[in-house]
């Protein structure tokens, strides 16, 4: 018999969350880096930010390789899940019900799963703003070309739970889009989230949000300069802590940065910048990241590593080297040079390198200017396995409303009410119906709308409880609304599963 999942859901969810709290959210508190090599030690490493100083604790992954990782902590910092781009796993180490090939890509699955993803920062976990129990698996996809290697294509996005996947792979936005370049930022209001993407080659941006009921096409927005492709898995984008930043960096277009609004999504003063030696053999490996304090952006290119002051006049004048390469080689074979790096917990940045190595380069400082920033280069030791170029992929979950804006609280278009009363849906999963009840009678409107918004279902409600039939419906993620009479609307999310 399938296990049922009940959720309680608060009537308004706009009571709930607008005083929630993101301060305490450790979401991003432990790091899975590294590969199982056989006949080698078969553990990666974790680094786990819930202590100071940061722990490197031995990781194990008995049956497979991992790369491209992808870690999920709950918000009090314990690690519950992990993706490698073909499976979810939990802690375990057991794929979750309905988490096998998570990649939409058979090309690329078949060519590398279940042994790993090849390409780091295209995977991007979120969690739920209508539960704290349920997460967004954010993924793009790649496809091959016959000209410039492989290119990406596709934003998909997959529903769960810690236990099992309910809505996997579905198609968000159907275009090319630059690969390793996935991240978001927190809404103005504090609760839901943005997703900006470039449309390759081109000064185009898709913005998606991200809301209680569901994933919303917002806008495509053209502005500044196109960005340059060639095929490759070049440089980051990245939201500056506060999220009044956005950047766009690769080893062609070098830099771009942009204001950006947390509120309505839109990008704005546009700035490009010129990275000296950027196109350096081996940079389309390169990275980037931003200073806790949202001054600073490094990049990490190849040999080279800059620093720019994004609260100076000029910012190409304000373009410093902060480190060139110092020619250790590890094994006399993989020279530990600059690639893909993340701001972490603990305030500092951490760079992969591109070759097989043990290492990681920090920054200690990064809140400092010019050499006071503190680079040192292969500064942390991996001791449990190596790595290639992986670093996680985080957003700024702590990042809370901004107080003062048009949206520093959270409206949803929904009347509020003082009755404080849960609406109560389950079995969720359903199979083939679900039912729906409150604490008190009711009577009003009442309608099952899919995530693009069209209406599958509808009718009229009185009493306590309501009975849907999902049986007919495909497989899939549905929100369900109860607009009463006196305008006040509740609502929850329904998961229609079909039956194996």
């Amino acid at each position: 018999m399938a296990k049922k999942l009940i959720f309680l859901w608060p009537i308004l969810l706009t009571c709930y969350f607008s005083t929630a709290q993101n301060d305490g959210l450790k979401h991003d508190f432990n790091w899975v880096l590294g590969y199982k090599r056989i006949p080698d030690s078969p553990f990666v490493n974790q680094l786990d930010f819930n202590f100071s100083p940061m722990k490197i604790k031995k990781f194990p992954v008995s049956t497979w390789p991992f790369r491209s990782p992808c870690p999920w902590s709950d918000k009090e910092g314990n690690l519950i899940l992990f993706a490698n781009g073909c499976e979810i796993y939990n802690i375990g180490g057991s794929v979750l019900n309905n988490g096998n090939h998570i990649t939409p890509d058979n090309w690329v699955y078949d060519g590398y799963c279940p042994d790993y993803y090849p390409f780091a920062g295209s995977w991007l976990f979120l969690p739920d703003p209508a539960s704290d129990s349920l997460f967004y698996l954010f993924g793009l996809g790649h496809r091959e070309s016959t000209g410039a290697g492989i290119y990406g294509w596709g934003l998909y996005a997959s529903h769960l739970s810690g236990q099992e996947v309910f809505e996997k792979n579905t198609l968000i936005c159907a275009d090319s889009l630059f690969r390793s370049h996935l991240t978001a930022c927190r809404h103005a209001n504090g609760r839901d989230w943005w997703l900006v993407l470039n449309k390759v080659k081109t000064n185009s941006y898709y913005k998606y949000l991200l809301d209680p009921f569901g994933i919303h096409f917002m806008n495509l927005q053209d502005i500044g300069m196109p960005t340059s492709w060639e095929g490759s898995a070049t440089g980051q984008c990245a939201f500056s802590p506060s999220g009044e930043t956005f950047i766009h960096y690769d080893n062609v277009s070098d830099m771009y940065v942009y204001d950006f609004d947390r509120c309505s999504g839109e990008l704005s003063n546009f700035r490009p910048i010129s990275i000296e030696h950027n196109e350096d053999t081996g940079n389309s490996l390169g990275g980037m990241a931003i200073s806790p304090n949202s001054r600073f952006v490094y990049t990490f290119g190849y040999l080279y590593s800059y620093q720019v002051d994004l609260q100076a006049s000029n910012l190409q004048a304000s373009v410093t080297q902060v480190a060139y390469w110092d020619s250790t080689y590890v094994n006399n074979v993989w020279p530990t040079v600059f690639g893909k790096a993340a701001l972490a917990p603990n305030g500092k940045i951490y760079a992969a390198i591109p070759g097989s190595n043990t290492y990681l380069h920090v920054i200690h400082n990064p809140n400092a200017k010019g050499d006071s920033c503190q680079f040192e280069q292969h500064g942390l030791f991996l001791p449990y396995s190596w790595n290639v170029n992986d670093i996680v992929n985080f957003p700024n979950f702590r990042l809370g409303k901004k107080l003062g804006s048009a949206c520093d609280t959270v409206y949803t278009g929904v009347k509020e009410t003082s009755v404080g009363m849960d609406i109560q849906v389950f079995p969720n999963p359903a199979f083939s119906h679900v039912n729906i009840s409150l604490l008190a009678p009711a009577q009003g409107q009442w309608s099952l709308t899919d995530v693009s918004g069209k209406r599958v279902q509808a009718g009229t409600w009185e009493g306590l409880s309501l009975q849907i039939e999902v049986e007919s419906l495909p497989s899939g993620l549905y929100f369900f609304q109860l607009r009463r009479k006196n305008g006040s609307v509740y609502a929850g999310k329904v998961a229609v599963q079909r039956k194996q």
